[in-house]
């Protein structure tokens, strides 16, 4: 089954975020689809951030092994130092 990460956060340092972007792609390993990249969100409920990003993958488990893998965890420190009010999910599809 399907499965998809979800982060919503803001953007306080967009050079730090640009640097962060450049080393990002291993959070594709394994077969990752970038579905939505929203620099202009438009929340509804809650405290939501304004950039929104949804990456597809084959199961859970190979999202959940890019992210954990060394190669992301490299560079996702740098997401982090460049936004605030951050959150991510990963979730499984339905069907």
């Amino acid at each position: 089954m399907a499965a998809y990460l979800i982060g919503n956060y803001n953007v306080t340092d967009l050079d730090g975020y640009r640097e962060y972007q450049q080393g990002s792609a291993p959070i594709l390993d394994g077969g990752g689809k970038l579905l939505v990249l929203d620099k202009a969100s438009e929340g509804k409920e809650g405290d939501t951030g304004h950039v929104t990003v949804v990456i597809e993958y084959p199961t859970k488990e190979v999202a959940l092994a890019a992210y954990e893998s060394e190669s992301y965890q490299a560079v996702v420190g740098l997401r982090h130092n460049a936004t605030d009010n951050g959150r991510l999910v990963i979730v499984d599809g339905f069907g």
